[in-house]
């Protein structure tokens, strides 16, 4: 047997390991998921983050939707505040030394993006203030987590390069033992659009790059297309005995604009393609719709396209875009007081402050309005429902049942989020102060008697 029978026989004996499985070399699975095959393998998980990335540098539609969604979830600011004194100046000197007002905008858009953020909390030893940075999620390619809790991530692991180790870096996750003690470098991973089991988000774009690239090429070829209708050609009839004469004499066809004097039998005609581009107009629009069909909330308003759109059919898309807007605004309200309550504890525990527990319910966090036409709504709506109350007031009384009960309803009509203390503060300033006023009406009618 020579070499190269030997080396067909060797390879026919190899046993392939297909992408995704284990020890196909490409694919890193969570170390102690629970449910291990929820989430991607790791090469898909890395290969689409790649691909919205570039959707989002090449394409305009990717680009103005992740746009669209960080003008509407940021849009001019987000404000932090906290009734706890020293949190409240903790927060102000930590967003002011981190640029927050400038990273919000990055942040919302990479969560658009890849759809989960690796947040890293740099503490100095010194004064234990924490330098906030982002790790892209490319490069995190395993996450450890609790056996039997796949919400509980004790750490994550980067990918090495050939700057660093290569065997990468180990970041502690809140859940680690080690975390909260030191001053060591501390990972919170935030995520969206992840399935029950699964640990990894997915990104907003994932469902439309095929489409996104798809679309790309149809109008790149229709534009290669209709340039073409400018290029024709010159069909000339004219006598046998003159063709060798029109030849000699039109081996560069005439410039535009040109004036011919043409013999006696002799015609031209200009052919140009006919590709009967409306035709392909519906089709342009149908991958356009699938676009915005699984895009964050869009619709073909959205890129400017409302031809064919009412008043009706505008406000139903409006609604469906506000209500994921105020969705995702939510989150990352979490998310922005989840990150503070860490940077706190860990400023707290350098410093040695002796502090009650702080959780993300200890901090407010005013986002934009999704709409400014929410207000006049909101408004309207708080102002019959006041006057109602004061009728039903009439009826049954003004009691402390009922002016909880009314406030409630009041703020929920405004639409605006008031905690429970501030409630209670509310009603036990306006009971004390109509019992204050009820005693002067009592003191002065007294008074005015014989």
């Amino acid at each position: 047997m020579n070499l190269l029978q030997r080396l067909v026989a060797w390879l026919a004996s190899v046993a392939a390991v297909p992408v995704g499985l284990p020890d196909d070399g490409v694919n890193r699975p969570l170390t102690g998921a629970a449910f291990p095959l929820i989430d991607k393998p790791w090469g898909e998980q890395v290969q689409e983050l790649a691909d919205a990335r570039e959707a989002w540098r090449r394409s305009p539609l990717a680009r103005r939707i992740v746009q669209l969604v960080t003008a509407y979830v940021v849009g001019n600011g987000v404000t932090v505040t906290a009734t706890y004194r020293p949190l409240a100046r903790f927060v102000a000197a930590w967003w002011a030394a981190n640029r927050m007002e400038l990273r919000l905008a990055e942040w919302c858009d990479e969560l658009t993006r890849s759809g989960e953020l690796f947040v890293v909390l740099y503490t100095n030893p010194a004064d234990g203030t924490s330098a906030v940075r982002l790790r892209p999620a490319q490069l995190i390619d395993e996450i450890d987590v609790d056996p039997d809790d796949y919400e509980t991530e004790r750490r994550y692991h980067e990918v090495g390069s050939r700057f660093d180790s290569i065997e990468g870096t180990w970041w502690l996750g809140p859940a680690h033992p080690d975390a909260q003690s030191g001053t060591q470098p501390l990972m919170l991973h935030y995520a969206v659009n992840r399935p029950v089991g699964a640990v990894r988000g997915e990104s907003d774009l994932a469902p439309i790059l095929p489409w996104l690239q798809r679309y790309s090429r149809w109008l790149e070829d229709r534009v290669r297309l209709n340039a073409g209708v400018r290029a024709f050609l010159w069909v000339v009839n004219a006598p046998a005995r003159l063709h060798s004469a029109l030849r000699e004499r039109y081996t560069r066809p005439p410039d535009p604009g040109s004036i011919i004097i043409a013999d006696e039998g002799e015609t031209w005609t200009a052919v140009a393609p006919s590709l009967h581009a409306n035709d392909a107009a519906a089709d342009g629009r149908a991958i356009r719709w699938m676009i915005t069909a699984g895009g964050p909330g869009t619709s073909l308003l959205d890129l400017g396209e409302g031809e064919d759109s009412n008043l009706a059919t505008g406000q139903v898309m409006t609604e469906m875009r506000r209500r994921f807007l105020r969705r995702r605004q939510a989150y990352v309200q979490w998310l922005l007081a989840d990150v503070l309550v860490h940077a706190w504890r860990r400023y707290a525990g350098v410093r040695g402050i002796s502090t009650r527990p702080i959780t993300p319910a200890d901090l407010r966090v005013e986002m934009p309005d999704i709409s400014v036409e929410d207000n006049k709504e909101l408004a309207t709506a708080a102002a019959q429902l006041a006057a109602a109350l004061t009728d039903l007031s009439q009826l049954t009384g003004r009691g402390p049942a009922f002016r909880r009960l009314a406030l409630r309803w009041f703020v929920k009509f405004l639409g605006e989020p008031v905690t429970a203390e501030e409630m209670a503060a509310v009603l036990e300033e306006g009971i004390s102060t109509a019992e204050n006023a009820e005693e002067r009406r009592g003191e002065e009618e007294k008074g005015e008697r014989p």
